[in-house]
């Protein structure tokens, strides 16, 4: 069956870190490159290092273009890379198994900023402050909120080069339908395009969602267009949601916050868009959802900010970070600081914009300098990359929480059973906060508390208390 719709949401990018405090003596160097190869060269002559080399856990789908970076810096520091391939679903398996076998087998870990909070309880991966006070990384040119999730509970651990964010992509060749335009601003009163409100996206899904065989606008569709598309899956559903929440889900205590008016709205809007997705969406994952979204009509992409939700009487827009690629020291690792240079030099403002710009390449637009940057907008398209830049201004942050894990598995399965049918939406936010409360006594709510008090002060989820 053909697939085709009107608006997706997509993943793309977005991170950095505040000012490091200076704890040590400072490398030399002009450059966040120099000083990270200044630092390694340092580091091989110190400890008379012969064939030096450090093994990354790398997600599969960067290898296409990490070699061509890697393979620099060994002619500029003699450090050979190595990579073990891992799919990301079970990335953070790996990592985890990591902390029990202790083996040295890794240096770094590629993985996103959500796997932080259990590895570093595991202690299974190094806070890099240390290493970031010589090297002086600059984490310039990214929004706050995007710099925040780099830390946790106050200390450095995670390198971003790939944000990962929600945003808005519609079809402009449907759009520019002729007849479609004056269509929807006489139902709607506005023209067709990036909407401001998640009601304002589902008002285009309606709209625009087609039967196969239906004749619209002077075409004949001969598969079915679906007006809309987004994460809607068990394990991916609450990727999503935050966008429908618009706030904080917990109160300064770790009160859940679903089973209120707000939750409550946000519930039955995300499960109400869903008449217009392809029937089996809540079988579809990141990989499914590539696979589709790769648009056969080139140029003919709209790219959008996040749409909002009205919260109080004001917009609010949260774009949820569904991934976020990046990388972490490994504590067993047996040359740490080594390891760091190297990414201090990988995501640093220069490399991390020529990663980016890689053709075979599965970073992201998130810096202010990709603005300018002409092989990243050749690559990605001068709209795209401003309307990314744009949406990383809302950018929220995945749960930084230990057992964040199990608190999406309790959002997902009530969100599902809501979608089904199976439950009413004040059931299931009933459900969702009820799930929620017994995680946190199970896990420490005294300790729990506290790590949300911090995750929430850093400004990593934008909403303060």
């Amino acid at each position: 069956m053909r697939l085709v719709w009107l608006g997706a949401l997509l993943v793309l990018v977005g991170l950095r870190l505040g000012a490091t405090p200076v704890l040590a003596d400072v490398l030399l160097g002009e450059t966040v490159e120099e000083r990270a190869v200044n630092g390694a060269k340092e580091y091989i002559k110190k400890n008379n290092l012969k064939n030096p080399s450090l093994t990354m856990l790398m997600i599969a789908r960067f290898k296409n273009a990490l070699p061509a970076l890697t393979k620099q810096w060994e002619e500029l520091t003699g450090v050979k890379m190595k990579f073990v391939e891992v799919n990301y679903a079970d990335s953070a398996a790996k990592i985890m198994a990591e902390a029990v076998a202790k083996t040295g087998a890794y240096d770094i870990f590629n993985q996103f900023p959500s796997v932080v909070p259990d590895a570093a309880g595991a202690g299974m991966i190094l806070p890099l402050d240390e290493y970031a006070a010589k090297g002086q990384p600059d984490f310039s040119g990214m929004e706050s909120s995007l710099r925040a999730q780099q830390s946790y509970h106050s200390k450095l651990y995670f390198l971003l080069l790939s944000g990962d964010q929600l945003m808005l992509v519609l079809r402009k060749d449907l759009l520019e339908l002729p007849g479609a335009k004056e269509e929807f601003q006489t139902r709607y009163g506005r023209e067709p395009g990036c909407p401001d409100t998640l009601a304002q996206w589902e008002q285009l899904a309606e709209f625009f969602h087609t039967k196969k065989g239906q004749t619209r606008w002077g075409k004949t569709f001969d598969y079915d267009l679906y007006g809309a598309l987004g994460y809607r899956s068990m394990n991916s559903s609450h990727r999503h949601f935050p966008a429908y929440f618009g706030g904080l889900f917990f109160d300064k205590e770790m009160r859940p916050r679903l089973n209120t008016p707000q939750g409550l709205q946000a519930i039955k809007a995300f499960s109400s868009i869903v008449q217009y997705m392809p029937p089996d969406i809540q079988s579809w994952g990141t990989p499914q959802i590539y696979a589709n979204a790769e648009s056969k009509i080139k140029g003919q992409q709209l790219s959008c900010p996040i749409p909002g939700v009205q919260v109080d009487g004001k917009l609010v827009r949260r774009s949820p970070q569904a991934a976020g690629t990046g990388y972490m020291v490994s504590r067993y690792s047996k040359h740490p600081e080594l390891a760091y240079y190297f990414l201090q030099w990988l995501t640093g403002p220069t490399k991390g914009d020529e990663a980016i710009a890689h053709p075979q390449g599965f970073w992201d637009p998130m810096r202010r300098s990709n603005l300018t940057h002409e092989a990243i907008l050749a690559k990605f398209g001068q709209q795209f990359v401003e309307a990314t830049l744009e949406n990383t201004k809302y950018v929220t942050s995945p749960l930084m929480l230990p057992g964040n894990e199990a608190y999406f598995h309790v959002l997902d399965k009530y969100l599902a059973l809501v979608m089904q049918g199976t439950i009413s939406p004040e059931e299931g936010a009933k459900k969702i906060d009820e799930g929620w409360n017994k995680v946190t006594d199970d896990l420490g709510r005294q300790e729990q508390i506290k790590l949300w008090r911090s995750s929430v002060e850093s400004g990593m989820y934008i909403d303060k208390f």
